[in-house]
């Protein structure tokens, strides 16, 4: 800004730097919370730890060890395309509380897993956290079970435990098998581990080369030789209506995942991608809308938020995350005086409305098969 206490009288030029466009905010690292081979010490348990690729895990917290499924998560999230997450060490589960209560100051988180572990208690602690964040994603654990059909068996007992309203958590069954890596070179011997450090690789892969609105399904779970259980259509077809997400394989083809469903009920919420779209959306215009704090509330202020906020959504919309001929059909901004009456602008409060239509996934695709004997077709009009 420029001194005038050294100018003469007079009208002065100031130009200024309007408000850029709003960036999108990341989609967020995944934080992985387990036990580990090599823990720090008891002050650093609960603390996460930035690590971008195996090496700088197996330095900072040793290789494999028989009690430990984290070390397997990374390794599968890194092989997957992930990039880079943050590992939190905890000595057992009784340390979670301690691990999301420091989540909560990492604003750059995007998954929260907890390999290994499928108590419906303790799971529901890192929905919670999730909902309460609103800026993550909570990726679980199926518990093995020969009998996954089964009411009162254990993977619908687990079921029966989780839900999150609004859709911040998904639950992924049966567990992979992968080669074993502690076996002896030359070794065909494998192993089952819990799928969700997989997964969250396979979201960050498809949010980089896609974008977050893809839903995370038909994707090759890289490192996977087979699964833990084998799955037929009938049997999918009751896990899909309890929303638990089915990892399959078909004749001649790798592990995929084969669903993309949340732990809710709510039409709304349902998708995985839907969610986490939502989350990003709301987050890039905190994030980018931070200049209008302490604006004068006024008209101006207003159409400064909508035409800010409608070009970003544009720009979403175009890239076919949201549903719409046109973008007026893909979503709205409204911010006027019905919102803001004069006892909204006297708290020093503004109110913006937005209306999204997102791209949800075709779960079902219907192909309509009839027999013609070949003559001539006639239409009627």
């Amino acid at each position: 800004m420029t001194d005038f206490t050294t100018k003469a009288p007079g009208v002065y030029i100031e130009e200024i730097t309007p408000a850029g466009p709003i960036a999108g905010a990341g989609t967020g690292a995944p934080a992985l919370i387990g036990v580990v081979a090599k823990p720090p010490a008891d002050a650093a348990l609960g603390t996460p730890v930035a690590i971008t690729n195996w090496t700088a895990y197996t330095t900072a917290f040793g290789s494999y060890a028989a009690s430990a499924d984290t070390p397997y998560a990374v390794r599968g999230f890194f092989d997957n395309g992930g990039t880079l997450a943050y590992v939190v060490p905890i000595k057992d589960t009784t340390g979670v509380d301690a691990a999301l209560d420091a989540l909560t100051r990492q604003s750059d988180i995007g998954m929260v897993c907890l390999p290994g572990v499928v108590d419906p208690a303790v799971q529901s602690k890192v929905i919670t956290h999730c909902e309460t964040m609103g800026d993550r994603f909570a990726i679980l654990d199926g518990a093995p079970d020969p009998t996954p059909l089964a009411q009162g068996g254990t993977l619908q007992t687990q079921r029966a435990g989780l839900d999150s309203a609004n859709g911040f958590g998904a639950l992924y069954w049966p567990w992979i098998v992968i080669p074993d890596p502690t076996a002896a070179a030359g070794s065909s011997a494998t192993v089952a581990v819990p799928p969700s450090g997989h997964v969250a690789g396979v979201m960050s892969r498809c949010d980089n080369t896609i974008g977050i609105h893809q839903a995370p399904a038909n994707q090759v779970v890289r490192g996977a030789v087979s699964l833990g259980y084998a799955l037929n259509d009938a049997e999918q077809g009751v896990l899909n209506h309890s929303n638990i997400n089915a990892i399959r394989t078909f004749p001649g083809g790798p592990p995929l995942i084969w669903g993309a469903r949340t732990l809710t009920t709510s039409t709304e919420w349902q998708y995985v991608n839907v969610r986490r779209l939502v989350s990003y959306i709301e987050a890039s215009i905190v994030q980018g809308v931070r200049w209008a704090v302490f604006a004068p509330n006024n008209t101006g202020l207003w159409k400064g938020l909508e035409r800010t906020i409608t070009e970003f959504l544009t720009r979403i919309w175009e890239t076919g995350a949201l549903f719409g001929a046109t973008a007026n059909e893909a979503f709205y901004v409204l911010i006027n005086d019905e919102l803001n009456p004069p006892a909204v602008r006297d708290l020093g409060q503004v109110f913006v409305e937005i209306g999204l239509a997102p791209t949800r996934p075709a779960e079902f695709i219907v192909l309509r098969i009839g027999l013609w004997d070949g003559g001539t077709q006639v239409s009627e009009s």
